[in-house]
C-alpha cells in the first residue's frame, strides 16, 4: 500500500491542516507551510481536450462536461490493514477511509492509493471551523429549545469529535420538457335576488427548460441522508483543487455509492423546484392551478467532491444523540430529546391562552349583540 505522511521538514513531527489559516502547521516546533493553490506537477492530471463552450449548467470553476465516468464505476477496494512507516504499527483501515491518524505515534497519513487515478476527488472544501468552537456552537443550537428535559444543559456531555471529509456527488445539468396544468377562472353576476358564479376550466400546456448547478448528495452509505441534507448549504465558491495536504489531521472517507445509484435524489430535488417555478408562472391569472401531467427530462452530470463535517454524540442519561456540524459554516444539526412532561405543559399553556382569546372574542361579540 502506498502511504504519504505529512511530516514537518524541520523536526519531522506530524503536521496538520489548520482551518483558520488554511496552512499546514507543526504543533511541536511551530513551522508553518502554505498549501499551493495550484497542484504540484507530480499530482497534475494528464491534459484533456479543450472543454466545450460553457453553458448555464456549468459550475464556476468546474467543467461538468469533463466528468470522469470511471470514478463512478470504481468499486470500493478492500484494504483492511496498513503498516505505519514511522512506528511500524499495523492498523486496520476501513475500505472507504482515505486519511487517518496513527493511534500509536500520531502521524497523519493519507492512503494515496485511495485518492489517485479514477478514485481521486475533483475538489475539496477545506475545514474553516476548529473543533474547539463546537461546544459554543452546540450551546447556541440548544438556545430557545423549550422542550428539552430539565437539566439537559448541565447533565449532558459531548463525546469524542471526529473531523471527517465526507464524499459527495455534486450534480448539475438541465431539465426540459412539457408540463400540463388545470386552471380555473371565475366570474360572478347578480340575477335578481341571486348571485351567480360561473367557473371556466382551462388546460394549460407549458414547455420548460431550466438549468441547475451545485446540488449535493452525500455519497456515503454510513451517514444519515437527512442529517447530511440538513447541513446545507456549502459555499461552492470555496471549492479548492484536491490536494492531499488538506486531509492532514482529519479523517477522510471515499464514496461507496456510485453517482448513478443516487442521482435520483438530486433529480427529485430539481424536479420539485422546477415544478414549483413552472406552476407559479403557468398559473398567473388563474385560480386553483394544479399539475395534471407531463414530466421534465433530466440531463445530469456530477463531480466527486469532499465536504468538511464534524461528527459527535451528545450523551444524556442512558442515550446518545447524533450531531453533525458543517465544518465550513458552523451550522449545527442533530437529534434532541423531548421531555414529555414539559411538552404537555407547554401544550396546555398555549391551549389555555388560545382558549382565553376565543372566550374573550365570544364575550365581546355577545356584548355587541346585546
Amino acid at each position: 500500500m502506498s502511504l504519504q505522511e505529512q511530516k514537518c521538514p524541520a523536526c519531522t513531527a506530524p503536521m496538520r491542516f489548520d482551518p483558520p489559516t488554511g496552512k499546514l502547521v507543526c504543533d511541536f516546533c511551530g513551522t508553518v507551510m502554505d498549501i499551493p493553490k495550484v497542484e504540484p506537477a507530480a499530482q497534475t492530471k494528464p491534459k484533456k481536450p479543450a472543454p466545450k463552450p460553457k453553458d448555464e449548467s456549468a459550475v464556476e470553476g468546474f467543467d461538468f462536461s469533463a466528468l470522469n465516468d470511471q470514478a463512478s464505476d470504481a468499486a470500493a477496494e478492500s484494504l483492511p490493514v496498513y503498516n505505519c512507516v514511522s512506528c511500524g504499527a499495523e492498523v486496520i483501515a476501513p475500505a472507504e477511509q482515505m486519511a487517518l491518524t496513527c493511534p500509536y505515534c500520531g502521524n497523519n497519513i493519507v492512503l494515496t492509493e485511495k485518492v489517485t487515478g479514477s478514485l481521486r476527488p475533483d475538489g475539496v472544501i477545506p475545514f474553516k471551523i476548529v473543533s474547539g468552537d463546537l461546544p459554543d456552537a452546540v450551546n447556541r443550537y440548544y438556545k430557545n429549545k423549550k422542550l428539552l428535559p430539565k437539566g439537559f444543559f448541565s447533565e449532558s456531555t459531548m463525546g469524542s469529535v471526529t473531523g471527517v471529509y465526507l464524499p459527495f456527488w455534486v450534480f448539475g445539468g438541465r431539465l426540459s420538457g412539457s408540463l400540463t396544468f388545470r386552471g380555473e377562472k371565475s366570474r360572478t353576476r347578480r340575477e335578481g335576488d341571486y348571485v351567480v358564479t360561473t367557473t371556466d376550466y382551462y388546460q394549460l400546456d407549458r414547455d420548460a427548460s431550466m438549468a441547475f448547478q451545485d446540488v449535493p448528495v452525500d455519497a456515503s452509505g454510513k451517514v444519515d441522508d437527512k442529517l447530511m441534507d440538513s447541513l446545507e448549504p456549502f459555499d461552492m465558491s470555496q471549492v479548492q483543487p484536491f490536494d492531499m495536504r488538506y486531509l492532514a489531521g482529519f479523517t477522510a472517507d471515499r464514496f461507496d455509492q456510485k453517482k448513478q445509484d443516487i442521482s435520483s435524489r438530486a433529480e427529485q430535488r430539481m424536479q420539485n423546484s422546477a415544478g414549483t417555478v413552472v406552476e407559479a408562472r403557468a398559473g398567473r391569472g388563474y385560480a386553483n392551478v394544479r399539475k395534471t401531467g407531463g414530466k421534465l427530462k433530466a440531463d445530469l452530470t456530477a463531480k466527486y467532491l469532499l465536504f468538511p463535517v464534524y461528527m459527535f454524540d451528545i450523551n444524556h442519561g442512558k442515550k446518545s444523540y447524533h450531531f453533525a456540524v458543517n465544518g465550513q459554516t458552523g451550522k449545527v444539526v442533530g437529534e434532541l430529546p423531548i421531555d414529555k412532561g414539559v411538552s404537555w405543559m407547554y401544550f396546555l399553556k398555549r391551549f389555555g391562552i388560545l382558549a382565553g382569546i376565543i372566550l374573550l372574542l365570544s364575550f365581546g361579540t355577545y356584548m355587541l349583540g346585546v
